[in-house]
């Protein structure tokens, strides 16, 4: 038996902070297993702390927006009284940390889940975030890859094609979704007749939530629709985008028809209920909130920037393809998914089953690695 910890920044509803409960459930069926927390705030506070897993908190204070490395030095501390192991950084706001605390502490294994395109931008930001990349990628162990097409960035393509990093997509428990998906009705709205349009995701401008609700106010010529957004508003910057959100639906006419409603436990109960699923991200790794509103059959509609989605969605057999750029294609595209020809998902999620498996076997293979290389050491000793 081995030891486990599995790092996130917070416990903020997200993707990554699901994931990884989930994953630390898998693996403690196993090996120990702690989920480490940088930061104890977030909407999953409490969740974390029913698993098979242990749970370890080290700042209960918020964390500060100017940093992401502010727990960087309690985790060195909590590292030094543990036992020899691997621990798998599962977001990318939490890597720095991982990284920093790390230093010199040869008994643990570093593994660093990279689930965003690394390769957007240009300029200067561009150009840091590439050599960031390149040093998590020297520091670690093994990386793993969320989604196909993070193959663009180079480094990874290369990491990839000499063993040194696993391309793992997102994936959903179909059955659990569609019985969670069986809940009461979240909201009033969906006892009435007027189509949901629904987005799933943090409150950041990567989302890209001002398109959709720009396009949702275009389709509102055709027939009345609203317009709900699930998901988090807490954190850095999170603030001015809910009151720039706020003020692009005033502007579209949306009027009462509009609702950020926040963090939910059973995004599944909404989904199922919604007329039809957006995703206009602007970039992605491998969307989670796709394959939930896939699992419990709602009609999709996904940017092609928004990572893996294109091949999700087979080039638009199960769902809908847009641009991610013109809100006149996305009405259209709405109009389209909540008539007689919407393009359904049918049974696609259940091709991409819950990933903790392929995850263990890698952590595991760090695990043997490391255990050959200790091996020598303690003889030469």
């Amino acid at each position: 038996m081995g030891n486990i910890i599995i790092y996130v920044h917070d416990l903020r509803s997200s993707g990554v902070v699901r994931d990884a409960m989930m994953l630390a459930d898998h693996c403690a069926g196993r090996h120990d297993t702690t989920l480490v927390a940088g930061h104890g705030e977030g909407f999953f506070r409490e969740a974390a702390g029913q698993g098979r897993y242990r749970l370890a908190i080290l700042k209960d204070r918020p964390s500060p927006a100017a940093s992401r490395i502010t727990a960087a030095q309690p985790l060195r501390r909590w590292l030094r009284g543990q036992p020899p192991g691997v621990l798998l950084s599962m977001g990318n706001h939490g890597h720095a940390t991982a990284y920093l605390a790390c230093r010199g502490l040869g008994h643990v294994g570093r593994v660093y889940r990279i689930s965003n395109e690394v390769t957007r931008g240009d300029g200067l930001r561009g150009a840091l975030r590439m050599h960031w990349m390149e040093r998590l990628i020297a520091d670690a162990a093994r990386i793993a890859i969320v989604g196909a097409t993070l193959r663009r960035a180079p480094m990874l393509a290369r990491a990839i094609e000499r063993g040194h990093a696993v391309e793992i997509p997102s994936g959903v428990d179909v059955d659990q979704a569609r019985a969670l998906a069986l809940a009461p009705s979240p909201h009033p709205w969906f006892d009435e007749d007027v189509p949901v349009v629904l987005g799933i995701g943090r409150l950041r401008p990567q989302k890209n939530f001002a398109l959709l609700i720009e396009a949702v106010g275009a389709a509102r010529a055709e027939r009345r629709l609203r317009l709900a957004i699930l998901g988090s508003g807490s954190g850095s910057g999170s603030g001015d985008e809910r009151a720039r959100l706020e003020d692009c639906a005033a502007r579209a006419g949306l009027g009462e028809d509009f609702l950020l409603a926040g963090e939910s436990a059973n995004v599944f109960a909404w989904a199922a209920r919604a007329g039809v699923f957006v995703l206009p991200s602007r970039w992605e790794g491998s969307s989670v909130a796709l394959l939930e509103a896939m699992a419990v059959g709602a009609p999709v509609i996904a940017s092609r920037r928004a990572g893996d989605a294109a091949q999700v969605l087979d080039e638009g057999r199960h769902g809908l393809l847009v641009g991610g750029e013109d809100r006149s294609e996305l009405a259209r595209a709405i109009l389209v998914q909540l008539s007689g020809y919407a393009v359904r998902p049918g049974d696609r999620a259940c091709a991409y089953g819950l990933p903790g498996g392929t995850y263990l076997d890698l952590v595991e293979a760090v695990m043997a690695e490391m255990a050959e290389m200790d091996g020598p050491a303690r003889a030469a000793a």
